[in-house]
């Protein structure tokens, strides 16, 4: 297939650009971030008994006592180890609950203050330190020398204590960028975007990695670095080398085949079928280039045209 003639061309773009104002095309809503909430166990104060009897909770979490008795029950806690007391719960009515959050590793057994023959056990274990990165999501497999790539970090807490730590995310062994995750709670997990700028990087292929510093007193480290794939950085614009399916790596030019895929994508978000974010060059027309902006249109159509005919030096 020959590349289009440049009268063809601009009378072909002059119309697609018309088209496009015609349009407005919504911006999809982003989950930057994800928390679940600490687990929350519940007993049941039933023909004068506890069920469950005995609990084994980690640190963090609530216990919730639902008294179906028809008489008041108070909760004495004392310690396994020395009988000491640890806690007395406020009076249960009838038909209602009590909870208690257990943030400390300890050994338990409670009774009911007035009918001391009631008996329970709960054990909160010992908690460990573990932070770990469980996903990586580059949104683009190529990127322009002067666009950015928006790159998604999952992380989790997967130990028994409140944690604060930094990620670091990785083009090869470049730094891209480092966040630090504040107060992550155990049990939840949390999205951290970064934004990379191709700018300056060499073309070529980079492996994208995430890695998540060692907290205090953590010794699982094999869960903290996570690799997901490569990125390639190509000169501006040039997303492939063909116009089949799927297409060829970058080819060193910008015309038809580059083209073809932006025409392909044109009016589409991330909840279009034919999104394609390798064509969501930038957010903007001016220099440098804003960050991209979910959308593929006319501001991808003029990053097209600035360096449609160009060739690799």
């Amino acid at each position: 297939m020959n590349p289009l003639k440049l009268s063809n061309r601009k009378s072909f773009v002059t119309t697609v650009i018309a088209i496009s104002l015609l349009i407005t095309f919504p911006l999809s809503t982003l989950l930057i971030r994800e928390a679940t909430a600490q687990t929350t166990h519940e007993v049941k104060i039933i023909d004068f008994a506890f069920v469950p009897q005995s609990l084994t909770i980690n640190p963090g979490d609530t216990v919730m006592w639902n008294n179906t008795n028809p008489v008041i029950h108070t909760l004495w806690f004392v310690y396994v180890s020395n009988g000491s007391t640890y806690l007395l719960s406020d009076p249960i009515p009838p038909d209602t609950t009590w909870t208690h959050t257990f943030n400390d590793a300890v050994e338990l057994q409670y009774y009911d203050f007035d009918r001391l023959w009631i008996t329970g056990f709960i054990t909160v274990q010992a908690g460990v330190h573990d932070v770990a990165v469980i996903n990586v999501v580059p949104w683009k497999t190529v990127v322009g020398q002067i666009f950015s790539c928006r790159i998604n970090v999952t992380v989790a807490n997967e130990g028994g204590f409140t944690e604060t730590f930094d990620v670091t995310l990785y083009a090869n062994t470049i730094v891209i960028g480092t966040e630090t995750v504040y107060d992550l709670l155990l049990g939840t997990s949390t999205i951290l975007i970064f934004m990379w700028d191709a700018t300056g990087f060499a073309k070529g292929s980079y492996t994208i990695t995430a890695e998540a510093e060692q907290v205090p007193g953590e010794t699982d480290l094999d869960d903290n670095t996570f690799e997901d794939g490569t990125v390639i950085v190509a000169m501006p614009c040039d997303v492939a080398g063909s116009t089949s399916t799927p297409p060829a790596p970058p080819d060193g030019k910008v015309n038809y085949k580059d083209l073809y895929w932006l025409l392909k994508a044109y009016g589409s978000d991330p909840s279009k079928p034919n999104w394609d974010p390798n064509l969501d060059f930038a957010g903007s027309t001016t220099t440098p280039p804003a960050p991209p902006d979910g959308k593929v249109n006319y501001k991808d159509l003029y990053w097209m045209l600035t360096y449609y005919g160009k060739t690799d030096p």
